[in-house]
């Protein structure tokens, strides 16, 4: 035990110096910047193999990999998110969605095949929650290679498939592997980042995949309408195969477990999930007082070849640890930011996911645009996902730097719902400007409705951007858990959203249809005027049970 008290004491001793002028943070507040200037947090370790310490182009090589395979937005074409490939291959089918009408109309109605997009959405929450939680124990990257290998396989058996019914089969099945991608990817990224630029890099990351797949949308439809649907399939059959060599050889095992560290007067532990606790002298020594004594022992680092391997070793306690996972998933969803999260994203992603089902039938009807040429509804996305990285990834980090700066250093995760406004205000135009188009074509030309789409793809890519990065921080516990709820429950709730429009569009038409959704996307934002100033006090709470 003597080596066991000497380093709480170390920590202790460090915590308690008067020399640092450092106060301690309370209910998961980050001390951001300091005297000394911006902290790094999470803290790297003084191994070589801690994912913090990898080099820019190892860094660039993740990141590249989990943009390659970013969820994609599922209104580009009617679908959920998922990996730019494997989740466009999931969506992109509302490019051809009246030749899949036609082709199965022997068989089934239009609403029916619509499902081909939006059953697929559901699915994905259930390949979150089972994955999610599974990379914590067995770690990211074997779970990462067998989810791109099931959604390489179900993409061949969609193009393959001879009937409605195995196509369809086919889609659900890659809508739980673009799940499980969907959720891993933002936490690999977090394992590789630092608190202070995580929001550029998730802007890179649902950035970069929007623009691969506008340019990737105007094309496909010129595609399948020259070579016909399978090849929509062909085409990402090849690119998902070429992708899967990115992850074996550009994106190792993040996973990495770090002990407790003292800086600036502080204690400050990375737990198993990831997640970053800044501790007092007493919690140290409650939480660490069986630890083994610290030492300064360097690991050797990995060779490339042992990187390469695909297995890493399970957690130490296994079980219990997938256990207290599943517990903090149901624990995060009584956070108010949590919820908000979910539902902002929810209700962006519905009303994207409503507008992909319809576009290619009001340009064709109304518009008379041949079906070749509907992809270019798309074509104002690459300038607004670049818009939306500049100023939710780029821009929200420096505004974070700067309200830390006021509160004395503290970075509150709250800070990010400041974020949300520009977003909820664009998005609301963005709709009202393809409702009037829908609604009277013969009034307005298809180059408003065209604006009024890329103006929701800002809002939309935003609003991925911050509310991924509120859900990151706004657990103290897991950030993982808080992933889980947002990122694959927003799958369930814009399905019911997504599953409704058409009937709501047959019943109430195009302009009270869209009008009905706006309402509820202005609803639901205004619900972060309260999670601002409720959030704090739901997180010092949680923070002490």
């Amino acid at each position: 035990m003597e080596n066991k008290t000497n380093y709480v004491s170390e920590v202790e001793e460090v915590i308690n110096s008067k020399t640092t002028g450092i106060k301690q943070q309370t209910g998961g507040d980050v001390l951001l910047v300091s005297e000394e200037g911006l902290r790094k947090i999470p803290i790297p370790t003084d191994d070589p193999n801690d994912p913090l310490n990898y080099s820019k182009w190892k860094k660039a090589g993740v990141v590249l990999t989990c943009c390659w395979f970013s969820p994609p937005e599922t209104r580009l074409t009617g679908k959920s998110m998922t990996a730019i490939f494997s989740l466009l291959s999931l969506s992109g089918t509302g490019t051809f969605m009246q030749t899949l009408i036609q082709l199965y109309a022997p068989e089934t109605d239009a609403h029916t095949v619509s499902n081909l997009s939006t059953y697929p959405t559901m699915v994905m929450a259930f390949g979150c929650l089972l994955f999610l939680p599974l990379s914590f124990v067995l770690g990211r990257r074997p779970v990462f290679i067998f989810v791109v290998i099931l959604a390489l396989i179900t993409v061949i058996t969609a193009g393959t498939s001879q009937n409605f019914q195995s196509h369809f089969i086919s889609k659900l099945f890659t809508g739980i592997a673009t799940g499980a991608t969907e959720s891993i990817l933002p936490l690999i990224i977090s394992d590789v980042t630092f608190l202070s630029e995580r929001s550029f890099y998730f802007g890179l990351y649902w950035s970069t995949q929007n623009c691969v797949n506008a340019a990737l949308l105007i094309s496909l439809s010129y595609l399948t309408a020259a070579a016909g649907w399978r090849w929509y399939y062909w085409l990402f059959a090849i690119a998902l195969g070429a992708s899967l060599l990115l992850v074996i050889f550009l994106c190792p095992e993040t996973r990495f477990a770090r002990g407790l560290q003292a800086l600036n007067g502080q204690a400050v532990y990375t737990d198993e999930f990831g997640a970053t606790h800044i501790l007092t002298d007493a919690e140290a020594r409650e939480r660490f007082g069986t630890v083994q004594a610290h030492t300064d022992t360097t690991t050797r680092k990995k060779t490339y070849l042992e990187e390469l391997n695909p297995w890493s070793g399970i957690t130490p306690e296994a079980l219990k640890v997938l256990g207290r996972a599943f517990i903090k998933i149901g624990k995060s969803v009584s956070s108010p930011a949590v919820i908000f999260s979910l539902l902002a994203s929810s209700i962006s992603l519905g009303i994207a996911i409503g507008i992909t089902l319809i576009y290619s039938t009001i340009l064709e009807v109304e518009y008379h645009w041949s079906p070749a040429s509907v992809g270019l509804f798309n074509a104002g996305i690459i300038p607004a996902c670049f818009l939306a990285m500049l100023y939710a990834g780029w821009c929200a980090d420096k505004i974070n730097i700067w309200l830390a700066k006021r509160n004395g250093g503290v970075h509150k995760a709250e800070h990010h719902l400041i974020h949300m406004i520009v977003p909820g205000i664009t998005g609301a135009i963005g709709i009202v400007l393809i409702a009037v188009c829908a609604h009277k074509p013969e009034k307005y030309s298809a180059w408003m409705m065209i604006v009024g789409w890329a103006i929701y793809e800002f809002s939309f890519t935003a609003i991925l951007i911050t509310t991924t990065t509120l859900a990151a921080e706004t657990v103290p516990e897991n950030p993982g858990a808080a992933l889980v709820v947002v990122v694959g429950g927003k799958n369930l709730v814009s399905f019911g959203l997504s599953y409704g429009i058409i009937p709501m569009i047959f019943s109430m038409g195009y302009l009270r249809a869209l009008m009905t959704l706006l309402g509820i996307f202005v609803g639901v934002f205004m619900l972060g005027v309260p999670v601002y100033f409720i959030n704090p006090k739901w997180r010092k709470v949680a923070i002490k049970n």
